[in-house]
């Protein structure tokens, strides 16, 4: 007698933590990629918020010794909870905003609080923002956040002088601001602070080796590709994976070649010359005519990249944090695949699970409030039921913005989930949406799938289709 067995309802999926998931915009099906490409810094390297506070006490020094900036800006408090990633910088008026997938503007921040409701109409309303404009600059790494607290804090100091006296306008106060900022990054100044006790800035993920070694096991060619200098990257590196398997007698190993100091994006589509780094972090003259394991290079171009490697565009799949820098101009330029390491992103899937129940009924409510529209607007009602109706949808509208509030909080006290803008997608979540086939939290969250994996994305649904 056959024995029935009952369906197995646990799938890979579910035995992975949420906040540890690898989510697809794209169909990937991993058996197909040969070469896995990395960043280094906020990708392989997840840094503590004292890389945040670091850089704040070091910019705020540099605007005093070297700007000339009073020395009352010391006395400014940094808070690692401010920013997010996403956020736009009008230099014009001395504001942070978020703004949707459709580039209306969201909450905007002024100085200390939120702008004066009546401010904001007068700048904002009907408007759609164009990033062309000199004016409007948006932050989409995680080594700019700092600069979002520190406007505003600098706004606020500034406004509070009088009229009479002499202080920068808002647009000089954020290019003195960022100008200090690369100035800390270009100078190696920060990151030899960072190098003489690496382990107070950036975490050690003990899966990370593991990961890279389930990768390359299954057949595929690892590569390095990142704009840290050669110096700094063995450092980062060495604390990262050294001793970290037994089967990799230095970081190196995991690599089939490594490129510092890539400037990307210019890596992309200029035509740099690879060049062979030393011990010491100098680079020789000597003309790089192919790329050996173990060997540091720095500089480099993807046409000589793609020549010397055979690689082609959609067998390669490159994991990056810098929106623009790594994925967009990644995929545009190369037809690489991406995957988008979103270090926050784990922080905000664990307030998902807390307040789940907050989630589904904002759902419900929505949907509820869709309904009466669709039948206030598709039937011809006496007007005793119609105010009814109208009474019913402005109370919902009060729920939902109540509702909407209370979630906030429990994300960013200030600019709420990263990737919407309540009920549209936040410019930063489209732009992911948009460009990286896949995204996660980190990269050892591979190490939790098959390294043939087949990616699949949602069944995506227009409007029409949803049938509600």
């Amino acid at each position: 007698m056959v024995t029935k067995t009952e369906p197995t309802t646990e799938f890979v999926q579910e035995l992975i933590p949420y906040s540890r998931r690898v989510f697809c915009n794209r169909n990937l099906r991993m058996d197909t990629i040969r070469y896995i490409g990395f960043d280094m810094d906020y990708s392989l390297a997840l840094y503590k918020p004292a890389m945040e506070h670091l850089q704040a006490e070091l910019v705020l020094n540099s605007m005093v010794d070297v700007l000339g900036y009073p020395r009352s800006i010391l006395a400014l408090k940094y808070d690692p909870q401010f920013a997010i990633r996403g956020l736009v910088v009008d230099t014009e008026h001395g504001n942070i905003f978020k703004m949707n997938a459709h580039r209306f503007v969201g909450m905007v921040w002024h100085g200390g609080g939120p702008l004066d409701k009546e401010i904001r109409r007068d700048i904002y309303t009907n408007r759609k923002i164009d990033l062309s404009d000199p004016g409007l600059m948006m932050v989409d790494t995680q080594f700019s956040l700092p600069e979002m607290h520190l406007y505003c804090q600098l706004v606020g100091l500034f406004d509070k002088q009088a009229d009479n006296e002499s202080k920068p306008t808002y647009d000089r106060l954020w290019r003195d601001l960022r100008g200090a900022m690369d100035v800390l990054h270009s100078d190696d100044s920060l990151k030899t602070i960072v190098r003489g006790n690496i382990p107070e800035y950036i975490y050690k993920d003990p899966d990370l080796p593991e990961t890279l070694h389930r990768f390359r096991s299954a057949g595929k060619k690892l590569f390095l590709l990142t704009n840290s200098e050669p110096e700094y990257t063995r450092a980062v590196m060495t604390y990262l994976l050294d001793q970290g398997h037994p089967g990799y007698a230095k970081w190196e190993d995991y690599f089939d070649f490594i490129i510092a100091s890539a400037r990307k994006p210019g890596f992309f589509v200029g035509d740099t010359p690879f060049l062979h780094s030393n011990e010491d972090g100098s680079s020789q003259s000597i003309p790089v005519t192919q790329l050996r394991r173990g060997q540091i290079y720095t500089g480099g171009n993807l046409q000589e990249l793609k020549q010397w490697t055979g690689m082609r565009g959609d067998e390669v799949l490159y994991v990056g944090d810098h929106l623009y820098g790594d994925i967009l101009r990644s995929k545009r330029d190369t037809s690489w695949r991406t995957a988008m390491v979103v270090q926050e992103l784990e922080r905000e899937l664990l307030g998902m699970q807390e307040h789940g129940s907050d989630l589904t009924e904002l759902d419900r409510l929505e949907s509820r409030l869709f309904q009466i529209n669709l039948e206030r607007a598709a039937h011809a009602i006496d007007g005793n039921r119609d105010r009814r109706l109208q009474g019913e949808a402005r109370q919902l509208n009060q729920e939902v913005l109540r509702l909407e509030k209370q979630i906030c909080v429990h994300f960013n006290h200030t600019w709420g989930m990263m990737v919407r803008d309540r009920a549209e997608l936040s410019a930063f979540g489209a732009q992911m949406q948009d460009y990286a086939c896949i995204y996660t939290s980190r990269v050892s969250n591979f190490r939790l799938y098959s390294p043939v994996w087949y990616f699949r994305s949602p069944r995506q649904r227009m409007p029409h289709e949803q049938l509600r």
